[in-house]
């Protein structure tokens, strides 16, 4: 398992295989990823625990535990932690697929 400390929170890579890949994202409360979009990475997000919105091009989705949301490739959004949250993603192999339009809010250093 690969750990990849955030401002945010975590990225723990779980599976990084040739067809399929997964994550778990640790988000704290109050913390939010960059606005970002994936070229070619298709990825379902799914609310383990806690209480995320997801900022998209035109519309917020909020996720509560038990909720999920697909994402297809070049969905720009950005994950806001509502509550410390544990939200696993499942996706397309292309892990490092990260096209970032604007770095968090909060940001300290390369995330």
């Amino acid at each position: 398992m690969k750990e990849i400390l955030k401002d945010w929170g975590k990225e723990l890579w779980i599976a990084e295989e040739a067809e399929y890949g997964g994550k778990i994202l640790v988000i704290r409360e109050n913390k939010s990823t960059s606005q970002h979009y994936h070229k070619d990475k298709k990825e379902t997000i799914y609310c383990f625990r806690g209480l995320v919105d997801i900022i998209l091009t035109e519309k917020m989705v909020t996720l509560r535990e038990g909720e999920d949301i697909t994402l297809s490739p070049k969905t720009i959004h950005r994950i806001i932690g509502k509550k410390d949250s544990v939200l696993f993603e499942v996706s397309t192999p292309q892990l490092a697929d990260v096209v970032r339009i604007q770095e968090n809010p909060n940001k300290t250093s390369k995330t």
